[in-house]
C-alpha cells in the first residue's frame, strides 16, 4: 500500500518534491515558470504559460495522482512539470488559451465589424461608453496619455479597476467569449503585432450606432460642441493659472454639461444607464483627470477640491 506525503512524519528537506502537498506543488511550479520566464527574457505572462501547461494531459495526470504517489514518482513528476513548463515558454502555442490578461489589462474598443454584436443585442449598450474626440487616454502600446483624434466606443471597466466589466474573475473567464468583439479576437498576449494591425481598421463611432435618428445625432454634435473636453482643459488651465480665483468658471461648466446630458436625456427617453454611451462621460467624471474631485453638499452644491486633500 503506497504511504501518501501531504503530511510527512519526519522533518524532510522544504525544498524536496516527495515532500510537498498539491498546493504547495502548484505554488513551487508557479515561482518556476517565473524563474524561467526571467531567464528567457520574456514577455509572455505567467498566467499565459500557466494556462497552455494547464491543458496538458500530462499535467492533468501529474496534480490527480500526486497525492497518492511515492517519492520517486513525485519527484519523476516535478522534473515532468520542468520539462512542460520550459516547452510551453518556449514553443508558445500561437491561440488564445483564456488566460485573461488581455481581459484585465483594459476593456477592448469596438470597430464597425462589432456592430452587428450590439444590434442583435449580444453586447448590452448600457456596458457600453463614448470617449470623446479630444480626450486623453493610455494607449496599450505606449506609456504616455494620447489626445483622441476621432472618438471610440468601449466597453466598461469595473469601478476603480482596468479589468473588462466582462471578465469574471472568480472563475477566470469571459462572460462573452463566444461572441467577443474584433479587438478580443485579434488580441494576443504573446504577440502583439495583431492588435497593432487592427488599428489601421475603421472603429466604431456614434453616427454607425445611431444611423438615421437624426435628431439624436444632431443633439450629440451639439453637446459635443458645447461640452467639448478641450472647454474643460481650457477653465482648468485658467484655474491653475489664476491659483483658483476661476473656480465658478469651472464649477458652471460642469453645472452647465450635467444639466445638457441631464435634460436632453429626459427629453428623449434616455435610460440614464446608456448616458455615457451616448454623450460620452460627464464633465464630473473626468474631474479626477485634473487632480481633483468635486464633492456635492447636502444642499446640491459643489465644491471642488484636490483630490490629496481627503475630509476628515
Amino acid at each position: 500500500m503506497k504511504q501518501t506525503h501531504d503530511t510527512p512524519q519526519s522533518d524532510p528537506s522544504p525544498v524536496y518534491p516527495a515532500y510537498w502537498s498539491t498546493d504547495e506543488l502548484v505554488e513551487k511550479w508557479i515561482d518556476l515558470l517565473h524563474s524561467i520566464l526571467n531567464e528567457e527574457k520574456s514577455c509572455i505572462p505567467v498566467k499565459r504559460a500557466q494556462r497552455q501547461v494547464e491543458r496538458e494531459s500530462l499535467y492533468q495526470e501529474i496534480i490527480l495522482r500526486w497525492p497518492n504517489m511515492d517519492p520517486d514518482e513525485r519527484l519523476a513528476g516535478w522534473k515532468n512539470l520542468i520539462g512542460l513548463s520550459e516547452s510551453a515558454i518556449r514553443n508558445v502555442l500561437p491561440a488564445c488559451v483564456a488566460c485573461g490578461e488581455c481581459c484585465r489589462q483594459g476593456s477592448p474598443t469596438l470597430h464597425v465589424e462589432d456592430l452587428e454584436l450590439l444590434q442583435e443585442g449580444k453586447i448590452p449598450w448600457k456596458e457600453l461608453y463614448t470617449l470623446r474626440k479630444g480626450e486623453p487616454v493610455r494607449s496599450p502600446f505606449q506609456e504616455e496619455l494620447l489626445l483622441l483624434s476621432e472618438e471610440r466606443i468601449k466597453i466598461r471597466e469595473k469601478s476603480g479597476s482596468t479589468e473588462c466589466f466582462f471578465y469574471n474573475n472568480v472563475s477566470e473567464r469571459c462572460m462573452i467569449y463566444a461572441h467577443r468583439p474584433l479587438q478580443c479576437r485579434a488580441q494576443a498576449c504573446w504577440d502583439p503585432k495583431p492588435a497593432t494591425e487592427l488599428t489601421k481598421t475603421p472603429y466604431l463611432t456614434r453616427t454607425e450606432i445611431f444611423n438615421g435618428v437624426d435628431l439624436l445625432l444632431h443633439l450629440i454634435e451639439e453637446h459635443d460642441r458645447r461640452c467639448s473636453f478641450e472647454r474643460l482643459h481650457g477653465a482648468f488651465e485658467r484655474l491653475r493659472e489664476t491659483r483658483g480665483n476661476s473656480v465658478e468658471e469651472v464649477l458652471q461648466l460642469l453645472s452647465y454639461e450635467d444639466h445638457f446630458r441631464s435634460f436632453l436625456g429626459k427629453q428623449l427617453n434616455i435610460p440614464e444607464e446608456n448616458e455615457r454611451l451616448v454623450f460620452g462621460r460627464s464633465f464630473s467624471e473626468m474631474v479626477p483627470i485634473f487632480g481633483f474631485k468635486v464633492i456635492v453638499g447636502t444642499d446640491g452644491t459643489r465644491c471642488l477640491v484636490p483630490e490629496q486633500n481627503e475630509p476628515e
